[in-house]
């Protein structure tokens, strides 16, 4: 286990321990904490070890009968279970007591409170790992009903034949007019799990930071982007929220969800960060500090999602 003693003071004059000497502790880790995760998902709490989502689907739409024909009687559709079962992070630092008594800029209290902002950023950056994988089905929180990746050309319905293309891949779409339109088709002519139209209102495009700019040019037009014409932008009536998800690591990854509805990307939080400090389990009188909290993400149904791009 590291421990801080007052060799990390390598300056010269072992400035850390000596007041004055220093004009500031310019420290770029230690920041107000930036949190996203809860724009893009289900932001949940749980006092269960394991969550379980079960999908069904209910009734079709009626048959035409004949005269003095028995009106036909059908169920519901039996689907599988999603599980959540809680993950556990954490960390901590141990410092000797030379190091707490001698440096003068109370570095211990500095850092137990930086601990509380590695701790949701961690959380923050982990619940992230899903959506810069989304073609991928080896993802430590799994995969959802259909045990595909959340991008696909077939998520399967409930009923035989039944499927839907939430992934673009046929041109692994760049940010564009046409490629938003796929993205308003989609989710315009979304279908159940009996494969009956249901519809969806898209709420949010969600971008690399590095399409911020086309993005707003693509929304911030009356014309038609980037073309010398009479056309109309229409695309602004959507009323989109646009989300620089700034944990998106493929600068081209972009998506659009319809957060409402069944919207089924979750993060459970069974615990949030707690920290305990205590003696050192010796005679060094050293001090240690750990902090640890219990989450778990994923998704159950993703087509409430389109993934433009994802890399």
């Amino acid at each position: 286990m590291a421990t801080i003693t007052t060799r990390f003071d390598e300056s010269t004059n072992k400035d850390l321990m000596k007041t004055g000497t220093l004009r500031k502790i310019f420290d770029t880790t230690s920041r107000e904490v930036k949190l996203e995760y809860p724009q893009v998902t289900n932001d949940l709490k749980t006092d269960l070890l394991v969550e379980k989502d079960q999908r069904l689907a209910g009734l079709s739409p009626a048959s035409e009968i004949v005269e003095g024909e028995n009106i036909p009687l059908q169920g519901p559709v039996y689907g599988g279970q999603k599980s959540y079962t809680q993950r556990y992070f954490g960390t901590g630092f141990r410092m000797t007591w030379q190091m707490d008594f001698f440096n003068k800029y109370k570095l211990w209290q500095k850092w137990a409170k930086d601990l509380g902002q590695v701790m949701k950023e961690t959380k923050d950056t982990e619940v992230a790992v899903m959506f810069n994988n989304m073609t991928s089905t080896s993802l430590t929180c799994g995969t959802g009903f259909d045990s595909l990746a959340i991008a696909n050309d077939t998520h399967t319905g409930l009923l035989d034949g039944s499927t839907a293309d939430n992934y673009d891949n046929y041109l692994n779409a760049d940010l564009s007019v046409s490629s938003i339109a796929d993205a308003r088709y989609y989710f315009a002519m979304l279908k159940n799990d009996l494969g009956v139209w249901m519809g969806a209102t898209p709420t949010t495009l969600v971008i690399h930071p590095n399409l911020y700019i086309t993005a707003k040019e693509i929304f911030g037009t009356e014309g038609k982007p980037h073309e010398l014409s009479n056309t109309i932008n229409v695309l602004p009536e959507m009323g989109l929220k646009i989300f620089e998800y700034h944990r998106l690591t493929g600068t081209t990854t972009w998506f659009m969800i319809a957060k409402n509805g069944n919207y089924d990307f979750n993060v459970f939080t069974s615990k949030e960060p707690d920290f305990v400090e205590k003696d050192a389990p010796d005679n060094t009188r050293d001090r240690i500090i750990t902090s640890m909290q219990a989450f778990t993400y994923g998704w159950g149904d993703p087509r409430r999602l389109f993934c433009g791009k994802a890399s």
